[in-house]
């Protein structure tokens, strides 16, 4: 970690300023909180900055994903655009010398995109072991921090961010809302906040079907086990989409087959990153689909809000903070 970084931090319990003996990086020491003495351990470059009474559902779920991200390392060329579509509308451009916070940054994929728009610094959390696998992923780019704490309970300062987002981790917290004020309590007086979640609407079927089958199975499964029947699923639909839903968009336009959107969207993701979308559902303890009207309500306080349907199966929302 670079000492710019203690500008931003503080105690998640008391509020607190921290800092740390050294000079310009940190690699492997303490940090310690000026309010209340706690101390803080730096581990490869991450500080690990948690409240002292962590939300044990949200560090279970940390823990599912910490490992998913460790098996599923690669990086694509193809996240970049995905980002974007999950941001939407903001573009590159709206990223050129802000300071920037990935809420919930896994494996670092949205940190490297975001790294190459120009912003001035882009601090990313994460509450897992993930955290290390972004560290890796993003050790090349000087205008990268990252930390190791809780969406639920953020080390930062208030008012502190130009540009706040979180892709896909909202829904996996024992409290989506709360997530989402935590973040939106760092950004500054007429900053911006994204977040994009799971939709309710037209993902019935998994919420039926798929939710309960992961809650007392698939999640329960040992991981080889679990990997060796993404990967087999992965296969069938690598196949499905391949095989019948690009040549029926190809031949029937204006005819819409079940979940066509988002199926046509991954067809020609390489089938290792199928895998990972497979595996992704199959193993978190926690993901909540959320109707339109409770995305929006997470807006109420936010001025220029825009909430856009994406690949009829998920919300994406945008807005700023007044």
């Amino acid at each position: 970690m670079k000492r710019i970084l203690l500008d931003y931090i503080a105690c998640p319990d008391c509020a607190g300023d921290i800092e740390g003996d050294f000079e310009t990086e940190l690699e492997e020491g303490e940090l310690r909180c000026t309010g209340c003495e706690r101390t803080f351990g730096v581990h490869k470059g991450v500080p690990t900055i948690l409240p002292s009474q962590a939300n044990q559902a949200a560090l279970q779920v940390a823990a599912e994903f910490g490992e998913q991200w460790q098996r599923y390392s690669h990086e694509l060329e193809e996240y970049r655009q995905q980002f974007l579509d999950w941001i939407a509308p903001v573009e590159p451009s709206f990223f050129e010398g802000k300071v920037v916070l990935d809420g919930g940054c896994g494996k670092g994929r949205h940190i490297l995109a975001s790294a190459e728009f120009g912003p001035k610094l882009v601090i990313g959390v994460d509450l897992g072991e993930a955290i290390y696998v972004a560290r890796e992923a993003t050790r090349e780019h000087e205008n990268v921090e990252l930390v190791r704490g809780d969406l639920l309970c953020l080390p930062f300062k208030n008012d502190i961010f130009d540009y706040a987002y979180s892709v896909g981790v909202l829904h996996h917290l024992p409290d989506p809302r709360g997530g989402f004020k935590s973040v939106v309590s760092k950004v500054k007086q007429g900053g911006h906040m994204s977040a994009w979640v799971y939709g309710y609407e037209n993902n019935e079927w998994i919420v039926s079907y798929v939710n309960p089958v992961r809650k007392h199975v698939t999640n329960r499964l040992p991981r080889p086990i679990l990997r060796g029947i993404s990967w087999v699923l992965a296969t069938f639909l690598k196949g499905v989409t391949q095989g019948l839903y690009k040549p029926w968009n190809k031949f029937f336009p204006g005819s819409r087959l079940f979940y066509q959107d988002y199926l046509l969207y991954i067809a020609d993701f390489p089938h290792r990153e199928i895998e990972t979308i497979v595996y992704d559902q199959l193993n978190p303890e926690i993901a909540y689909y959320l109707k339109r009207e409770v995305f929006e309500e997470w807006f109420d306080d936010m001025e220029e809000t825009r909430i856009q349907w994406h690949n009829r199966n998920s919300w994406r929302g945008l807005a700023r903070k007044p």
